[in-house]
C-alpha cells in the first residue's frame, strides 16, 4: 500500500467484512490484521509526513512570491499613479479643447442647418410664385378658350340654322 488513504480503505474492507455479534451493535473483528495494517501505517508514516511536509513549504514558498509580487505591483500601481497625476493636467487640458471643438461644432451645424432651411424656403417661395403665376396663365387661357368654344357653338348653331332654313 502506499498512501494512509489506502490503509484507512484497507480497515474500512476489515471493519464491513467483519461478523456481527448477534443481539448487539458490535462486530468481531481479526486482531492481528488490524495489527498488521497498523505496523504498516507507521511504517509508511514519515514519507507522508515528509510529503505534507513539502506541501506546507511550498506553500509558503508561494505565500511569500506572492506577496513580493504584491509588494511590487503596489510600487508600480504608486508609480503610474504619479505618471497618471502629471498627466492629469494634459489631460483636463485635452478636455477642454475637446469641449471648446464641440461646442464650435455645434453651433456650426446650427448655423448650417439654419442656413439650410432659409435656403429650402426661399426656393419653395419662389416655387409657389411659379405656380401661382402658372394658375393665373391657366385660368387666363381657359376663359379664353371657353369664350373661343362657346363663340364656336354660337357659329355652328347659327350654321345649322341657316341650313334649316330658319
Amino acid at each position: 500500500m502506499e498512501s494512509l488513504l489506502d490503509y484507512l480503505d484497507a480497515i474500512e474492507d476489515l471493519l464491513d467484512g467483519s461478523k456481527s455479534v448477534p443481539f448487539s451493535n458490535k462486530i468481531s473483528v481479526e486482531k492481528e490484521r488490524i495489527f498488521d495494517i497498523i505496523s504498516e501505517i507507521r511504517l509508511n508514516l514519515p514519507l507522508e509526513i515528509r510529503q505534507a511536509q513539502r506541501v506546507i513549504e511550498d506553500h509558503d514558498k508561494i505565500i511569500n512570491d506572492a506577496r513580493n509580487k504584491a509588494a511590487n505591483i503596489k510600487q508600480d500601481a504608486d508609480n503610474e499613479a504619479k505618471t497618471l497625476t502629471n498627466n492629469h493636467e494634459i489631460f483636463r487640458r485635452a478636455a477642454e479643447q475637446a469641449s471648446d471643438v464641440i461646442e464650435e461644432t455645434k453651433k456650426s451645424a446650427r448655423d448650417m442647418r439654419l442656413n439650410a432651411m432659409d435656403y429650402a424656403d426661399e426656393i419653395l417661395e419662389k416655387t409657389e410664385s411659379m405656380i401661382r403665376e402658372s394658375m393665373d396663365n391657366m385660368e387666363q387661357q381657359y376663359k379664353i378658350l371657353l369664350e373661343y368654344f362657346g363663340k364656336t357653338v354660337d357659329v355652328l348653331y347659327e350654321n345649322r340654322q341657316q341650313l334649316r332654313g330658319r
